[in-house]
């Protein structure tokens, strides 16, 4: 294994940073610890006029940007520790969180904790969120990255993220706090991030050969590149947002899932998805294949079917995903 560090807490840098090395450090398992400074993280399906408190993210200088993995919205402040795992991708394996996550659930019993992994992809601490976790693939390369809340500030997180009714019953700092907590909370002393760090490495490492690498010139200039052509810009960002004439929003147990049509002369003009699903791979193949068919159930199942549909939408079934598409029964009501 060979572990590296940004160096940063810029997220438009740090979220470069992990994709080039996702993408072209291929002779070994890596491992990435890194911070942001205050950031609105989303997933890579997800609405950010819809999941986030725009202007006061702005008021409070927050940075908004997307990843490209799937799952929901995440804050990310300087008492906030993420990690990213890169390793080759085996198909038999399947999509295994628990496994990967074994050395810090290991680490964190040395503060005496005893964290749990629970739902899809969440480490709970007292049956509260401490860590939320989600994979991609990039040419049989997968990335697991997640997040640990340390000492992080829950009541600023709660300001500016909206909190979906189907996850709350209210939108309160309380509603929020009852959810997730900071491990700093469980723990009689203050917490260190790079004694943190040094433990995670500690356990990771384990096992096996173990390597403190740097990344080349060359490789640094292409991630300023990657950091300013897609991370800042506004198209990754905010593209995500589309006008439409059909509009369903379903909670399954796999996640959420939000489709945003645009039907003219009967068939499917633009189709965004959106959700906080665990995908391996981007939805927008699966968009690109229903634009332009007949807007019918049979057609739309047809795709769904073709499709291996674990790789986009996680646990989420073909059926679930085709009743989002044509019930009118909706978190928005149906139609818009």
């Amino acid at each position: 294994m060979k572990y590296l560090e940004t160096a940063k807490v810029d997220p438009y840098y740090n979220l470069a940073f992990e994709e080039y090395v996702l993408k072209n450090c291929r002779d070994d398992d890596y491992l990435i610890l890194w911070q942001n400074e205050n950031t609105i993280v989303m997933g890579l399906h997800q609405n950010p006029y819809e999941e986030i408190n725009l202007s006061k993210a702005e008021e409070l200088k927050v940075n908004i940007v997307r990843r490209i993995t799937g799952g929901g919205t995440v804050y990310h402040d300087l008492g906030n520790l993420n990690y990213s795992y890169i390793t080759d991708w085996n198909e038999g394996r399947g999509v295994d969180f628990g496994k990967l996550l074994e050395p810090v659930t290991e680490a964190f019993r040395e503060y005496g904790l005893e964290i749990e992994l629970k739902g899809r992809n969440d480490l709970l601490l007292d049956g509260k969120k401490i860590s939320g976790s989600a994979q991609t693939l990039a040419k049989n390369r997968l990335l697991q990255h997640g997040t640990l809340l340390i000492a992080s500030d829950l009541e600023l997180l709660s300001g500016v993220l909206h909190v979906s009714p189907d996850k709350f019953q209210s939108k309160s700092v309380k509603s929020v706090r009852s959810r997730v907590t900071n491990i700093q909370d469980y723990v009689p002393f203050p917490i260190d991030i790079q004694g943190v760090k040094d433990l995670l490495i500690d356990y990771w490492s384990r096992g096996g050969a173990f390597e403190n690498v740097q990344l080349d010139a060359r490789a640094l200039g292409q991630i300023e590149k990657l950091a300013d052509e897609k991370y800042r810009s506004k198209e990754w960002n905010f593209s995500r947002s589309p006008k439409c004439n059909y509009k369903n929003r379903k909670r399954f147990w796999g996640g959420t899932v939000e489709v945003n049509l645009d039907i003219a002369d009967g068939r499917i003009a633009h189709c965004v998805i959106n959700g906080d699903f665990l995908a391996l791979q981007s939805v927008s193949a699966v968009e690109k294949k229903l634009t332009g068919m007949a807007y019918e159930k049979e057609k739309v199942v047809n795709v769904l079917r073709e499709i291996p549909i674990q790789m986009y939408f996680g646990s989420i079934t073909a059926e679930e995903v085709t009743s989002c598409f044509f019930e009118e029964k909706s978190d928005f009501g149906g139609k818009c």
